[in-house]
């Protein structure tokens, strides 16, 4: 940036100077085209009053003390301006490294005490929720596994159990029909013994 603004201060200096130093040349030449005509001719040379040439030598004098003091403030303010420049580009390198240290933080924070990249930091926790998350629909189906087994289970021991009451109950009566039947035998039988 500074080699870009110096030439063009430069160009705009040489420039204002160039304006500048023409027309006081051009008011000096003029000057002395006056002088010359308005002096005498004395057979190929002319003849110019002392106070004529004093005063423009006088003007002359004034026309470079002022450019002289324009060239000096240029050089001035060119010195002023190349400081500021240089405190310019110190000041956007400090401002370009606080902007890379907070980018270089923005990017990153600290996980369980260790600074770590933020792009590594979402990998980690989105590869944690998607462990917990396919740990959770595996138990979950697990579960829906094991309900179905258990109601399967289930159902098969209340069959079971029924049909063990009915056998039971079956028995029972079958016992009793053949208790029953034992005791009429047994009656029967006492009967033929008390007829004889």
């Amino acid at each position: 940036m500074k080699y870009i603004l110096l030439p063009l201060v430069l160009a705009i200096s040489f420039t204002i100077q160039a304006q500048d130093s023409d027309q006081t040349e051009t008011s000096i030449d003029v000057q002395f085209e006056q002088l010359l005509e308005e002096s005498n001719n004395f057979k190929e040379y002319k003849v110019i009053k002392k106070t004529e040439i004093n005063k423009l030598r006088k003007n002359s004098n004034e026309s470079f003390k002022k450019l002289n003091q324009k060239i000096s403030s240029l050089e001035k303010s060119i010195i002023t301006k190349d400081s500021r420049i240089a405190s310019l580009e110190n000041e956007l390198d400090g401002i370009n490294t606080e902007l890379n240290n907070v980018n270089a933080e923005k990017d990153s924070m600290n996980f369980l005490g260790i600074e770590t990249n933020k792009g590594f930091y979402n990998t980690v926790v989105w590869s944690i929720v998607g462990l917990l998350a396919f740990l959770f629909i595996f138990m979950t189906l697990r579960f829906k596994n094991s309900n179905t087994t258990t109601k399967a289970a289930n159902k098969q021991l209340a069959t079971t159990e029924e049909e063990l009451e009915d056998l039971r109950r079956k028995s029972i009566e079958k016992e009793q029909k053949l208790g029953r039947q034992l005791q009429d035998e047994r009656n029967k039988f006492a009967k033929l013994k008390g007829d004889k």
